[in-house]
């Protein structure tokens, strides 16, 4: 009996156990826990800075051993070892660390892309979800109907009409329902790619409502917009050009190279033992770093230039994404007062009319689906509402909307 009990109980947890319900905050913070696209991005910017660190490193020296035998037997051991001493390495490693962090920026706006898209798919499986909730209490209202319609049939007081008509606006809410069912499907799957691969998005459920967004004033969001990881990789870039091009200018001054070592001649058959030395000099003749100045600074001209472009574009697409916001809010606002809240007494009018026999099924039956239509219409106007909020956070460059 006992065992009985207790595999019934775990028959009944499981299905609770599997259910997976997620606010949007907690969906963003598994986004930064499991996405595999998370780590890959953050991973890249690991390997631009190991790789920057390479870049101005003293060179190695060089240990050279020879042997000369001619007329008699000479030994050489030297050790040849270039010095660093315009400072050319250190302009060099300071550009590619610049470089690096300017592609950690980039990486950045792309990260904050990322939680976008994943905020987005949050809201259309939200969505989805308050969708399907509506047909389902629609369909209670509907099947109350057709069972009192059956009833009364039985018992002579209505035509088989009304009952026919019932069922058949019942059977189309069920198809209706049932698309709802598979985008709700849809938009778990959608959810649960940006997470682990292990995260097959069944009994997944988004945890929230749907509300108009709050959307900070355009002049403060303009002035944020500064700060978008691709500008400031941009700007990051040309800083590293401008470094590029003053270790360039210091190819103008020769960086010596210095040896030094034992020689050990053999003299009348003793073997003797001194010493060598010596320093080359470079002489920056033909190459004087010339091309690559020229190269660095068109190249600082084009990043400045990027940055100025891209912050422009911004911009201007920021302040129609904003005022197509605006404008949604205020629609969605202006229907939730009107559509909204007379829907309501439109169906408890259309109910009492039948039940007087004012009015036939048809009526009633077009209340009901107006009322479903109106909250249906409600619902995708407040997702369509956040969606443009989303995308003008998208625009910004930083989370904006709460």
């Amino acid at each position: 009996m006992r065992l009985s009990v207790c595999f019934l109980g775990i028959c009944f947890c499981l299905p609770l156990a599997s259910a997976q319900d997620l606010t949007e905050r907690e969906a963003l913070q598994k986004l930064a826990s499991e996405s595999a696209r998370a780590r890959a991005l953050a991973a890249q910017v690991e390997l631009a800075r190991a790789s920057a660190l390479t870049e101005g490193l003293r060179p190695n020296g060089n240990l050279m051993f020879s042997r000369e035998a001619a007329a008699g037997a000479e030994t050489y051991l030297l050790y040849e070892q270039p010095l660093s001493v315009t400072g050319r390495r250190g302009y060099l490693r300071r550009a590619a660390l610049a470089a690096a962090e300017s592609e950690g920026m980039g990486i950045r706006l792309q990260l904050h892309e990322l939680r976008v898209d994943a905020r987005l798919a949050f809201l259309e499986l939200l969505l989805a979800q308050e969708q399907l909730s509506v047909y389902d209490s629609e369909k209670v209202n509907l099947q109350v109907i057709v069972e009192v319609l059956r009833k009364r049939e039985k018992a002579g007081e209505s035509s088989g009409y009304d009952l026919i008509r019932a069922e058949r606006e019942l059977s189309l809410l069920e198809a209706d329902q049932g698309s709802a069912q598979a985008h709700v499907e849809k938009a778990r799957g959608l959810l649960a790619s940006f997470f682990a691969t292990s995260q097959d998005g069944q009994g997944l459920r988004a945890v929230g409502a749907l509300t108009l967004p709050v959307v900070p004033d355009l002049a403060s969001l303009i002035g944020r917009s500064g700060a978008r990881g691709d500008i400031q990789a941009e700007r990051q870039l040309a800083e590293s050009y401008a470094l590029s091009m003053e270790a360039a200018h210091r190819r103008l001054y020769p960086e010596p190279v210095v040896s030094g070592g034992l020689k050990s001649p053999a003299v009348n058959g003793h073997r003797e033992s001194g010493y060598v030395l010596s320093v080359t000099v470079p002489l920056p003749i033909f190459d004087r770093g010339k091309a690559d100045m020229t190269r660095a600074e068109a190249a600082r001209r084009a990043a400045l230039a990027r940055a100025d472009a891209i912050k422009a574009e911004v911009q201007l697409r920021m302040k129609w994404a904003w005022e197509e916001t605006q404008t949604r809010i205020r629609v969605a606002g202006i229907y939730r007062q009107k559509a909204v809240a007379e829907t309501g007494d439109l169906v408890r009018i259309a109910r009492a009319a039948y039940e007087g026999g004012e009015v036939g099924i048809l009526e009633l039956i077009d209340a009901y689906r107006t009322q479903r239509e109106v909250r249906l219409r409600m619902q995708e106007l407040a997702a369509t509402a956040r969606q443009s909020a989303l995308e003008l956070e998208r625009l910004v460059g930083e989370e904006v909307i709460p």
